[in-house]
């Protein structure tokens, strides 16, 4: 999983969108929380999500099955679901389409979480992935295999940095602003400049009226 917001540069927010986020949060030594946030807990139905799979496609001039036919650009699907008895579940839907060659790969983790507030008084969530897989299909073969434990352990479980925030020129969605602090252990909503916005993965899901 960390590896896949290091990947995540398609984030436009600003830095001061964050830290103004984050100057909601209390200063507290590191709790955990009983329950996940109200905030970030969603139906069985919605995923946070980030989408960058392109609109725009192409037409397969390569001999075989795919000659002639309408092909996407490509790109990923990033989701997290939060749960009310502290569980998580993540998936990861990467498209890779280039002449004569299709690729799709299904990552899909769960486990417990725990929410609360590090240090310095930021909220943070820390994943413990149990179980997954891992489904790769290329050129319209299949090959499906169960997340090993130790990348569970080590990729997949990861310490996270978040924010609920409304943009004010987009009313139809909220976002979980969430950063890797693993990778970023500097990271500070009150320091400005602390954070790149490069850093930023930015989830939304609709608002609901």
């Amino acid at each position: 999983m960390k590896k896949f917001f290091i990947l995540l540069y398609i984030i436009t927010i600003t830095t001061g969108a964050f830290a103004q986020a984050g100057k909601q949060s209390s200063v507290a030594k590191y709790q955990s929380s009983i329950e996940v946030p109200r905030p970030v807990v969603t139906d069985d139905t919605t995923f946070w999500t980030i989408s960058t799979v392109s609109t725009i496609g192409y037409v397969g001039t390569a001999s075989g099955a795919s000659y002639n036919s309408y092909k996407s650009g490509g790109g990923m699907i990033v989701k997290f679901r939060f749960k009310e008895n502290n569980r998580f579940e993540f998936l990861l839907y990467v498209q890779a389409n280039t002449y004569g060659t299709d690729t799709e790969t299904w990552t899909q983790v769960e486990g417990s979480v725990e929410f609360g507030k590090d240090a310095k008084g930021q909220n943070i969530f820390v994943t413990k992935a149990e179980k997954g897989n891992y489904r790769i299909t290329k050129n319209g073969r299949t090959v499906t295999r169960p997340v090993p434990r130790d990348e569970l352990k080590g990729q997949h479980s990861c310490t996270y940095l978040w924010e609920r925030f409304t943009f004010p020129d987009d009313t139809k969605n909220t976002y979980l602003l969430v950063v890797d602090l693993e990778e970023h252990p500097g990271a500070d909503v009150k320091v400005q400049g602390s954070i790149n916005p490069s850093w930023v993965s930015k989830f939304h899901i609709p608002i609901k009226n």
